[in-house]
């Protein structure tokens, strides 16, 4: 072939490229959820991008208490003791509407008094796959629970898809779990979810009324400390089985440490939401619930608490984009609210929303403000705090190199805005963590603090960012505690315009 061939051969070649690279859209064609076919445009080619990591390493200069394997405090514990000087340099404050800090005194009012009423406050942290296996809520709970006391580990599934560090747990193979999030069951069409949105089953779902000559099923479950929890974590007094929505009577055994009968209890048909709590002078090694009917009960979960201090469940909502509480039934969730003496919800969210890359989230804020909205209407002294998304990375297309995903920005800001209109408080976590490509800097520390996803952080990474959160929050309670005589006072102007202290 002749020289001039190849040229005109080699200018057509690329001259096709070309109008493929113009052509060819910016975000790639998406072929599956997990595959993408990208390709690269004039800029990838010939601008030399220098992405510039973020430094994280006053961040991450966190000790380590080795005797007892336990995280030590980033405060002197003790509910008198302030926040040492050098770790409110190094804070990350909560924001506020307006600036407007009574969005939270409520539940400030019920740490200061926590130990003067002698009761539990419960806090729910909601999540998406973020907070899977009790990550971040569990050094949340241990830091709250040291310095205002109480124990367990809160609300915990019967069926899950992962196991959560925090209490062991084991169920027989007959139990179905059923979710209002993540992909669609069609089995289930009802609102009847439970405060995590979840339920567990151990006989099919009936559409019809249940038949005289139905089979019994039968189904067991297993709790006992963990070994990897907390020490206050591990202790436990007060056990409750939530459950409804069964047809039938229902038999609940249960027994503890070596088999010694605790309870032998028949519920009876039963539509709404039911509450079974035992009571026990210290925590059992082991406990066992043994449950036969001819139709299985919504089990709801089972909740691990103290009798006074700090509660905190853990509810992980995997593929979550935390718009889905307008869809179950909110009156259930209320009766949890109010029986549990709930004063905290914490809502973290947002890595399900980053694959739909978009330029306006506006769609989004509407979704959340909606579910905000609604959440606060279930208990008038409920305050919400709502965790930002945290930084994503992707691999650039053509270097070795990780670059923020464009879309954090305006995710962050979706959800501060819908915070904002809810009268909510919000923790920015995405600046907490160092902003803008900071993903690769957890990643790449030694040790690492976070997968190889660049999308979520790793136990000891986990362990890190909520501390600082941890910090954020009680930052607002000391300086509610220092002020809350003229904070409360009944003709300051204070509490009605929402003025700083």
């Amino acid at each position: 072939m002749r020289a001039v061939k190849i040229l005109q051969f080699l200018l057509f070649f690329f001259a096709l490229l070309s109008l493929l690279s113009l052509g060819f859209p910016e975000n790639g064609i998406k072929l599956t959820n997990n595959i993408t076919l990208n390709f690269p445009s004039f800029k990838d080619i010939f601008k030399n991008k220098d992405i510039e990591y973020a430094n994280i390493s006053k961040l991450i200069n966190i000790s380590i208490d080795t005797s007892n394997n336990e995280k030590l405090l980033l405060y002197p514990p003790g509910i008198d003791t302030n926040l040492s000087a050098e770790m409110r340099v190094k804070l990350h404050r909560l924001q506020f509407p307006d600036n407007d800090r009574s969005v939270l005194y409520s539940f400030l009012e019920s740490l200061f008094r926590i130990k003067h009423d002698n009761n539990c406050v419960k806090i729910m942290h909601y999540g998406d796959s973020q907070i899977e296996g009790d990550r971040m809520t569990s050094t949340i709970r241990y830091n709250l629970q040291s310095r205002f006391g109480g124990e367990g580990p809160g609300l915990v599934a019967i069926a899950d898809i992962t196991q959560t560090q925090s209490i062991q747990r084991d169920v027989s193979s007959n139990w179905k779990r059923y979710t209002i999030f993540g992909r669609k069951d069609t089995s289930h069409t009802g609102k009847s979810f439970g405060p995590m949105l979840s339920f567990s089953r151990f006989s099919p779902i009936l559409k019809d009324s249940l038949k005289n000559d139905s089979i019994f099923y039968t189904a067991w479950i297993e709790f006992a400390p963990s070994k990897l929890a907390y020490s206050k974590t591990k202790e436990f007094k007060k056990v409750s089985i939530l459950l409804g929505n069964n047809k039938d009577k229902v038999n609940i055994e249960l027994f503890k440490n070596d088999g010694e009968p605790v309870a032998n209890d028949t519920i009876e048909a039963n539509q709404y939401f039911k509450q079974l709590s035992w009571n026990f002078s210290e925590t059992p090694e082991k406990l066992i619930f043994k449950l036969k009917s001819k139709d299985s009960p919504n089990l709801y979960g089972a909740s691990f608490d103290g009798s006074t201090g700090i509660s905190v469940d853990n509810i992980p909502m995997r593929g979550s984009s935390g718009v889905d509480f307008v869809r179950i039934d909110l009156k259930m969730l209320s009766q949890y609210i109010n029986r549990m003496n709930v004063k905290l919800i914490i809502l973290q969210f947002g890595v399900n929303v980053a694959p739909n890359v978009v330029d306006n989230y506006k769609f989004y804020e509407e979704w959340l403000y909606r579910n905000l909205h609604a959440l606060k209407n279930l208990s008038p002294d409920l305050c919400i705090i709502v965790i930002g998304i945290s930084d994503m990375a992707r691999k650039t297309k053509n270097s070795d190199t990780y670059e923020s995903l464009p879309n954090i920005k305006k995710i962050r800001d979706a959800q501060r805005n819908a915070a904002f209109r809810a009268k909510c408080a919000f923790w920015d976590i995405y600046e907490a963590m160092g902003g803008e490509n900071s993903m690769p800097s957890w990643v790449f520390a030694n040790p690492p603090l976070a997968g190889k996803d660049f999308t979520h952080f790793n136990g000891e990474g986990a362990r890190i960012i909520s501390q600082m959160f941890v910090n954020a929050l009680l930052a607002e309670y000391e300086d509610y505690a220092r002020n809350r005589k003229i904070i409360n006072k009944p003709d300051s102007n204070n509490t009605k315009n929402g003025k700083n202290h």
